[in-house]
């Protein structure tokens, strides 16, 4: 399961209404965050032996497809991803009478057939009385209703805002909280860049900045042409608009280039390479780099104190730490007054660091203190390497539960090469050694999944690379040692198979003091036979 049900208070009402619909293929549409995903696995809990979740790979040849349609008593197939329409119109000859193929996906269906039968953009939007009971579920307060209403409005009913809204602020300060108040916590802002903005190609974003706010009269062509394909548009009575977070946040957009342009040339185009970019290297030897239209450069931030403070908000959510959070994490032991005397000037250093003696009002400062909090500023781009890797990570895993294997393969080779060696090497603080071992635990985890791809594949030499990689970090895996004595027996070399197995008891022992479990005992047995 994705995530718990009970977050999601419009779970019923959108399950109800795939119920209703009676033609063989249900689409669900349009907003990222909105919990399509989960919807999908709510139906399956809803018919359990009803129901059946099929990976797109099961769709790719008609004999498989046809057998997994006539599995006996399944009424719901359900598929993460948005299947081909030709593999739909394939499907439609063999579903019965009474099942439906129901599937989700950002962007609308292009057969006529599967766009009429959709549970459309705006049922997935929360009502008022839903943005109260998500309220009271994240935080165990009751929303009055003009509050609820005033969320509402300002957020369109949009969940994934609506909830780290919640979540950041416990709901304090939401109660009359408007859109450009609600798109100045960290995590939505983030998530309007990264999970909708950064959706769209570059070229994408740069049309998408000329949207007009309401859809011209004409009905839009250009940029209203990508949001009617994501149905990331609301309804009206007389013109449709957009989103008011998405208005805003490419309000905010525009103006950032703006103030990116050089003032000779206010009116050419902002560039990508204009940008101003962070690049921080936390995996193996810390590095921080600064990039921007004249070039890349090494920053010099080498206290080890201002390196921490920027390595614990890089690692933390939402870029962010209050005082309190800092002072355990960096100052664990200290006195009160050795904290007081070196805290504020540990900051002042961070921070002409990341400016790089290029401070200039015409740039967004890199760490910025709002309400309490430390943050890194989301205006400027972060390339953070920790951060990278579990988006990689996790990116793979959906790929391969839809079948993309090819690209799953691929998106695990660019998290294996972002690992560089342990969180912060060199450092051995309480946290860090927290942190260190659960980016540890993702790239060990990912490479046995990308090991074990391979073997499925077909490709047995680059699972053995992988394999003994992940045995090189951690010697320890007792499965992963089983895995290249399956290998080597694959290719008749039983000597090496038990120069593997003498090498994982001599390893158990002087480590653990430990032999290998039984069943790597009998699996190697039956290998040498």
């Amino acid at each position: 399961m994705s995530e718990p049900f009970h977050l999601f208070p419009q779970l019923d009402r959108l399950v109800d209404r795939i119920e209703s619909l009676d033609a063989p293929f249900v689409q669900l549409w349009g907003w990222p965050g909105s919990g399509k995903t989960t919807v999908l696995e709510a139906l399956l809990a809803r018919h359990a032996g009803r129901g059946l979740a099929l990976p797109l790979a099961a769709l790719a040849e008609e004999a498989t497809l046809r057998q997994t349609l006539e599995t006996a008593g399944v009424r719901w197939f359900v598929v993460a991803g948005r299947p081909e329409e030709g593999r739909l119109a394939a499907a439609e000859r063999w579903l019965r009478p009474g099942q439906r193929l129901v599937f989700a996906a950002e962007r609308r269906g292009r057969s006529q057939a599967v766009s009429g039968e959709a549970v459309p953009p705006q049922e997935l939007l929360l009502t008022a009385a839903e943005v109260a009971a998500l309220g009271h579920l994240i935080t165990g307060e009751h929303l009055a209703p003009e509050a609820a209403q005033s969320l509402w409005q300002a957020t369109d009913g949009w969940y994934r805002p609506l909830r780290l809204a919640f979540e950041a602020t416990g709901g304090l300060g939401l109660e009359d909280a408007g859109t450009e108040a609600i798109l100045e916590i960290p995590a939505v802002r983030l998530f309007c860049r990264h999970e909708v903005l950064d959706a769209f190609a570059e070229e994408e974003r740069s049309l998408l900045l000329e949207a007009q706010e309401e859809r011209p009269a004409s009905g839009g062509k250009g940029a209203w042409n990508l949001i009617d394909e994501r149905g990331l548009w609301i309804e009206g009575p007389e013109r449709d608009r957009l989103p008011r977070l998405l208005a805003a946040a490419l309000g905010r957009e525009r103006r950032r280039r703006r103030s990116a342009r050089p003032a000779s040339s206010a009116a050419a185009p902002a560039s990508a390479e204009s940008r101003l970019v962070y690049k921080l290297g936390l995996l193996g030897s810390p590095l921080v780099r600064q990039r921007d239209e004249s070039g890349e450069r090494d920053l010099n931030c080498r206290l080890r104190r201002s390196l921490q403070v920027l390595a614990f908000l890089a690692s933390s959510p939402g870029l962010q730490a209050g005082r309190e959070e800092l002072v355990e994490a960096v100052w664990p032991t200290e006195g009160e007054r050795t904290i007081e005397r070196n805290f504020h000037p540990t900051l002042s250093h961070l921070r002409r660091a990341l400016e790089g003696g290029q401070r200039s009002k015409d740039r967004p400062a890199p760490l910025l203190f709002r309400g309490g909090i430390y943050q890194l500023n989301p205006e400027v781009m972060w390339e953070i390497d920790a951060l990278d890797l579990g988006r990689l990570v996790e990116e793979g895993r959906g790929q391969e539960k839809r079948g993309e294997l090819a690209a799953a393969v691929e998106t695990w080779r660019r998290a294996w090469k972002l690992y560089r060696g342990p969180f912060l090497q060199g450092h051995y603080e309480a946290w860090i050694a927290s942190r260190r071992e659960s980016y540890q635990r993702h790239y060990l985890d990912m490479l046995r999944d990308l090991g074990d791809l391979y073997i499925r594949l077909g490709q047995p030499e680059e699972a053995m690379d992988i394999y003994r990689t992940s045995l090189i970090e951690d010697p320890l895996q007792e499965r992963i040692h089983l895995a290249v004595m399956r290998l080597y027996a694959q290719q008749g070399r039983r000597d090496l198979v038990r120069r593997q197995y003498d090498n994982l008891c001599r390893i158990l022992l002087k480590e653990l003091g430990e032999e290998p479990m039984p069943e790597t005992t009998r699996d190697y047995h039956r290998l040498m036979a």
